[in-house]
């Protein structure tokens, strides 16, 4: 069984590698290793054997034949040595007839003769890259083994493939060539055409800005990646019939070029898997991937974009045939107007979906349906991991019935909804790491989809340990199997990180007799927020509630009156200390803006008058009194005389005095008429700040006359 799997990962040497998508090529990795032998074969560890591995690398100073290991073995590894030219015909004379793959990796080789390898019926790989320096002119003796499948040829620093290389290799069984990390700036495939049994070519990380393709129908794989073109590959010919020029080809590798767009005609009928990570497409329009330009499309990558992706058009891949889609990494808001809904309108077969590294945050639950509504029924794996998800909506996945993984890890919400993956029957795997998940309660999955989770992996939350972590804890010990730990962050409590879920510790009893008072607590807690609440409004907004009180008071109490036909609307009785706040504050507003004729000693007392008489005949000349109270009046007879004289002709004639405080006087300091008047008067108070002051101005305008009554200028 061994054996088999040594065959079989021998011939298919470029695919071990390029399948690997995480690591990049190397120049200085031979990129074979399928043992690390330590039985030492020859020498003081020059050699290191084992049933399938010969490992005589890296003795550059000691090593420059090829010892007899007098043993059988699949894999040479003759790397690192100090080889320089192989010219000698018998220098391979004591290598194992069952040698199946040569490792001669940066020796230095400036030279391979032709016939070197003849006896080595079983060799099928060959890899040649490094700081060798034999350019293209050691081909003919690699094309002379007939058994050779697999060439590599990394950082040699070779320039352009000249036409003649392959010439006259019609005969060869070569299968898969790797160029990669060289310079061949300019490819013509046409000088691939003679190997009419090549399936594999990577030609990654070669600067390639001119790409001439030609009719190789043999083709199956083709990596152009890390290169320089603008232009998706021509894949027509010129015959006018819309034939392929790679009829056979079935996978494609872009990744890393500068393409933007994929223009018609395209003619790859059998591609079933592109790759197009790290391009420069801006707007993927309508039909991009339909399946009139790839019928069997199976695998689509488009990852982490160079630019910023402005436009998702409907139905953009539009191709019943694709199974896997990764979309992955391209910042991409699904939630704003240039990505259209029905972008993946036609997809009726995908099985795959991978949008991790985009944002979902805003995205309504009704265009997040309309987007998954063709792929409703087919959809078995999907990602949303880090798409910057604050919350889960309840209904969010309710039509994904037939969802069995999903991926939800590194986002931003805080709790699961109850009942959130009931609707999918046959979940059987679901990743939740990395998020801000407090806890886990029994409904949050339930019993029946608990019962078909084979796979939950919930670490690296803040998970708060107190009485509601209890049930989780229990599930955990009950089901350990079923509970990953997808990024090794573990169940750790957030208020006390050195413990662990599973070691938490809290008697039962405590949670029983705490839950009352935990209710108790909130409710009180509850009121006092809200008391705190009401006295904050009432304190800034105080000035409003007391002009609204004021007016629905008086409003009870007005009473019709009959202009007496009097000169002065208001007498104001002041002392001379506020004479400044009179002329400054109360006469503008009275008399600038209200309309009203004021009586002010100061203007209006007739000189030579006796000022008893002033003050009579101007009270009874006046609709209404204002009194303006602060200590100055307190200390000021006259202003003592006017109020009283003001009380007695209240008398007859309800309702005309307004009391107005301008200052806060203390009751010890007042006579006795002002404590009287502020006993029976409701009076309004004066202050600079600006809500006061517009209170202040209602009441006043309340208190004088009816609104109706008095026209603001």
């Amino acid at each position: 069984m061994e054996i088999v799997c040594f065959l079989i990962l021998a011939l298919a040497l470029g695919s071990v590698e390029v399948n690997c998508r995480s690591q990049s090529p190397s120049c200085w990795d031979s990129g074979l290793k399928f043992s690390f032998p330590i039985d030492v074969c020859y020498g003081v560890g020059v050699c290191r054997c084992d049933n399938f591995t010969a490992d005589c690398s890296s003795n550059p100073d000691s090593l420059t034949f090829i010892p007899d290991l007098n043993r059988s073995y699949k894999y040479l590894n003759f790397s690192n040595n100090n080889v320089t030219s192989i010219s000698d015909v018998s220098f391979f004379v004591n290598v194992s007839r069952d040698v199946e793959i040569i490792d001669l990796h940066s020796n230095g080789l400036t030279n391979i003769a032709e016939g070197v390898f003849h006896g080595l019926d079983n060799l099928t790989t060959l890899l040649l890259g490094g700081s060798n320096q034999f350019g293209y002119k050691a081909m003919p003796a690699l094309l002379s083994v007939p058994s050779l499948m697999s060439v590599r040829m990394r950082c040699l620093n070779l320039g352009p493939i000249p036409q003649y290389t392959f010439q006259g290799a019609y005969a060869s069984q070569l299968r898969y060539i790797d160029l990669s990390w060289n310079h061949l700036g300019s490819m013509n495939m046409s000088v691939l055409q003679p190997l009419q049994n090549l399936t594999n070519i990577t030609l990654w990380q070669n600067e390639i800005y001119d790409l001439q393709t030609a009719y190789i129908p043999s083709l199956s794989k083709l990596d152009l990646s890390v290169n320089r073109l603008y232009d998706f590959p021509k894949t027509c010919s010129n015959k006018g019939d819309s034939s392929s020029l790679f009829p056979n080809l079935k996978h494609i590798s872009l990744d890393k070029n500068m393409i933007q767009c994929i223009d018609d005609p395209v003619c790859l009928p059998n591609v079933r898997v592109i790759w197009l990570k790290y391009n420069h497409f801006e707007h993927f329009r309508n039909g991009t991937f339909r399946a009139e330009r790839f019928p069997a499309l199976h695998e689509l990558e488009i990852m982490q974009m160079e630019n910023k992706i402005i436009g998702m058009e409907p139905f953009f891949i539009n191709n019943s045939a694709v199974e896997r889609v990764n979309f992955v990494l391209n910042n991409v808001d699904f939630s704003k107007k240039y990505v259209h809904p029905d972008m993946f309108g036609g997809c009726t077969n995908v099985n795959y979906l991978n949008l991790r590294g985009n944002s979902f945050q805003d995205v309504s639950v009704k265009k997040f349906h309309h987007m998954m509504r063709p792929m409703e029924h087919s959809l078995r794996i999907l990602s949303l991991s880090g798409t910057g998800l604050t919350q889960i909506p309840r209904n969010m996945f309710s039509r994904l019935r037939h969802v069995t993984e999903l991926y939800l890890y590194k986002n931003r919400f805080m709790s699961i909804p109850d009942g959130a993956f009931d609707n999918m029957h046959r979940l059987w795997k679901v990743i939740l790491d990395n998020n801000l998940i407090q806890t886990i309660s029994e409904t949050t999955f339930s019993e029946k989809i608990r019962s078909s989770l084979k796979k939950v992996s919930l670490g690296g939350n803040p998970y708060q340990c107190d009485c509601n972590i209890l049930w989780f804890q229990k599930w955990m010990r009950t089901n350990p199997v079923i509970f990953q730990d997808y990024h090794f962050r573990g169940y750790n409590c957030h208020n006390d990180y050195t413990v662990s879920i599973e070691d938490f510790v809290l008697n039962p009893q405590a949670c029983i007799l705490g839950s009352g008072a935990a209710t108790l607590t909130i409710g009180i807690a509850c009121f006092l927020i809200i008391f705190l609440v009401l006295l904050i409004v009432f304190f800034r907004f105080r000035w409003h509630v007391r002009l609204w009180l004021y007016e629905v008071c008086r409003g009870r109490r007005r009473r019709s009156r009959v202009s007496r036909g009097c000169k002065y609307d208001v007498f104001v009785s002041y002392a001379e200390e506020d004479a400044v706040w009179v002329q400054e504050e109360l006469l503008p507003v009275l008399e600038g803006e209200w309309g009203l004729t004021l009586c002010v000693h100061h203007r209006d007392f007739r000189p030579g008058k006796h000022i008893v008489d002033n003050i009579s005949d101007c009270v009874s000349d006046s609709e209404r009194v204002i009194l303006v109270f602060s200590p100055h009046f307190a200390r000021s007879e006259w202003c003592q005389f006017e109020l009283k004289y003001c009380q007695s002709f209240v008398m007859e004639r309800d309702d005309v005095m307004v009391l107005v405080a301008l200052q806060e006087t203390q009751s010890r300091d007042m006579t006795g008429a002002m404590l009287a008047v502020l006993r029976t008067t409701t009076y309004i108070e004066w202050d600079d700040e600006q809500d006061a002051r517009q209170s202040f101005w209602g009441r006043l305008h309340v208190a004088l006359d009816d609104p109706e009554e008095i026209q603001v200028v």
